[in-house]
């Protein structure tokens, strides 16, 4: 009988966490009264009030949950995978205290019922170190200001005026301890890949709320205070970029849409595999005759050779553009 662990803070998550790391077995949590995201706005516009630019920050933590919850369950970032129901019961709840600026988020019932759905899917303890690991990535003092000093080093390092560094020195160092758990984060995240796949949607998510929370004069937001000047700065460039890439290869063509005259665009399936995506061929790149080479491979369902610049991010193609066509047969 796996003995129950309460979950009260940061503080006990990270200890369970330990412990997992450590070879023990955790299947059995309990959370209570955590985890919990505070946010305090100060500012003219802030008077129990909110603004459509912060709203915009709680509206991408919501599309973080709905991604977590996709990634952890199909494998993959995409959300039209989850349906209505999913949707419904991974909502969050965004309070404001009356007659302030204070916003608040309980995860504790949006996790439990992460844990309810997810849960016929996985082991009770994949279930556990999961929702342990949203929850320190979500919220909590050790992501934030791990994501704050990492910013900072980036944007210290691009700064061109001694004005913006001067900027930059108003957040805070991360404390010992902080030091320690977010060693303590990075080694679960190399053993759990989905949870590092969830990280990097964290990073985005926390890029584009403290986009909305610039707006204030001052922001606190899981006990790390720091002013819109210096939010700002963070932002700059903070966006993930994809990376561009060849993928040049055998690959059969899906389908052929020419009814746009200034695009004419494919869908690909990779020879061998279920990788599919879409990719343009525009008028610069071909001429007529790799075109109808296309459209032929479509028709007789023949594999050709394509030069693909691609752009991935995280493993999905976001962009495809094909260079060149060769009309043969890989070898068996």
């Amino acid at each position: 009988m796996v003995a129950r662990i309460v979950i009260k803070s940061e503080e006990d998550a990270f200890a369970a966490i330990e412990r997992f790391l450590g070879g023990e077995a955790i299947g059995n949590l309990k959370l209570e009264g955590w985890p919990k995201l505070r946010v305090r706005l100060v500012g003219d516009k802030f008077e129990a009030s909110i603004t459509p630019t912060v709203m915009k920050s709680f509206i991408e933590l919501q599309g973080l949950v709905h991604r977590s919850y996709a990634i952890a369950q199909y494998g993959t970032e995409d959300t039209r995978k989850l349906s209505k129901e999913e949707r419904d019961e991974l909502e969050i709840e965004v309070k404001v205290e009356e007659g302030s600026s204070i916003f608040e988020v309980d995860f504790q019932s949006v996790l439990m019922k992460f844990a309810e759905t997810a849960g016929t899917a996985m082991t009770p303890e994949m279930t556990a170190v999961t929702i342990l690991g949203l929850g320190v990535l979500w919220v909590g003092k050790t992501s934030y200001t791990g994501y704050l000093n990492y910013r900072k080093e980036v944007r210290m390092s691009e700064a061109k005026t001694e004005e913006q560094r001067e900027v930059l020195t108003g957040i805070l160092e991360q404390s010992k301890q902080e030091t320690a758990r977010l060693e303590t984060l990075t080694k679960l995240l190399i053993k759990q890949p989905a949870l590092e796949q969830i990280s990097r949607q964290t990073y985005d998510t926390k890029t584009e709320m403290l986009r909305g929370f610039s707006t204030a004069e001052k922001a606190t937001v899981d006990e790390v205070t720091f002013s819109g000047e210096v939010a700002k700065e963070l932002v700059t460039n903070a966006r993930r970029k994809a990376v561009e890439k060849r993928l040049d290869g055998f690959y059969r063509i899906v389908r052929v849409d020419s009814s746009n005259p200034e695009e004419f665009r494919v869908k690909v399936r990779k020879h061998r595999s279920s990788q599919e995506f879409e990719a343009v061929v525009e008028d610069t790149s071909l001429d007529s005759e790799k075109k109808e080479v296309l459209q032929y491979a479509e028709w007789e369902r023949t594999t050709v050779y394509l030069n693909i610049n691609a752009k991935v991010l995280d493993g999905e193609i976001k962009q495809a553009v094909i260079l060149g066509v060769l009309r043969a047969d890989p070898e068996d």
